[in-house]
């Protein structure tokens, strides 16, 4: 595709309503704010943009199993307390959720974003017990650049080095990730992330050989870009020849919002109900 037609892949000018998209986002992160408890901008390291947002389960009883969400932004934009309307799809049904804030760039780059990310699972493994939840039942999803920090953290060769044990992460979902970040670099979206050739050979985990031990939901919304549907695919397709197990669920009738916010944080949704059922819920 010629450097024009990239724009347009990465960008959502072609997602109707957008505007109005955006406004019923963030009445819903406000309302479920408002609505359940929650433990706000604890930092898992100290250094900035190192912070996530806790939602324990309410109920009582046995340790609830953890959900770990990523946001998206393109790496360079974005916030958790933005994504907080996914609490209604995981809480009530005996979850806690677990929303990561990491640093963004350009002002730091690609390896202190997945070194972030990597950061926050350790310390949601080694601290979620005081507020409810099992560390012996982590699970991870993120939309779009958290598509992509899934997949980097899905790949278990950095556990060894962070002190964590092999099957930490007990299944995990990628949605409209970005796999191969070459693409990127010949778009709009480089003037600021500002990708070198020397990160999208580090940090494309469709072109390395993967070590994925837990169950992988690879999704993406049926009315997405080329770019994303066929990433997708693609990944799915990679990661199942690497061992992994997939199950690659393309989402009629969503796009790069509304797969989160009507399909992932809706409790009737398919893949709502396919990502409680990988935790057991």
């Amino acid at each position: 595709m010629s450097n024009r037609e990239m724009d347009r892949q990465f960008s959502l000018d072609d997602v109707e309503n957008l505007d109005a998209l955006f406004a019923r986002r963030s009445a819903a992160a406000e309302a479920a704010l408002s609505a359940f408890d929650a433990e706000k901008g604890i930092p898992y390291e100290d250094a900035p943009g190192r912070k996530l947002n806790i939602f324990p389960h309410a109920g009582k009883g046995h340790p609830a199993p953890v959900q770990i969400f990523i946001h998206g932004g393109f790496w360079r934009s974005l916030d958790a307390d933005l994504f907080s309307f996914l609490v209604p799809g995981f809480v009530p049904f005996g979850a806690m959720l677990v929303v990561v804030d990491y640093p963004l760039m350009p002002a730091c780059r690609m390896a202190d974003v997945v070194d972030a990310c990597r950061m926050a699972v350790g310390w949601t493994y080694r601290n979620c017990a005081q507020f409810g939840g099992d560390p012996d039942r982590i699970f991870i999803s993120g939309n779009s650049a958290g598509g992509h920090l899934v997949a980097e953290l899905a790949d278990r060769t950095w556990l060894d080095g962070y002190g964590l044990p092999r099957n930490v992460i007990k299944g995990t979902t990628a949605i409209s990730g970005i796999f191969d970040l070459d693409p990127v670099l010949r778009s709009f979206q480089n003037d600021a992330l500002l990708l070198t050739d020397e990160e999208i050979r580090a940090f494309s985990p469709l072109y390395r050989k993967l070590d994925i031990a837990g169950p992988l939901i690879v999704t993406v919304g049926g009315e997405e870009t080329v770019e994303f549907l066929k990433q997708s695919a693609a990944f799915a397709q990679h990661a199942t020849s690497c061992g992994a197990t997939v199950s690659h669920m393309p989402v009629p009738q969503t796009n790069h919002i509304t797969i989160v916010l009507d399909a992932l944080a809706e409790p009737g949704h398919q893949l709502n109900r396919a990502v409680r059922t990988q935790m057991g819920l």
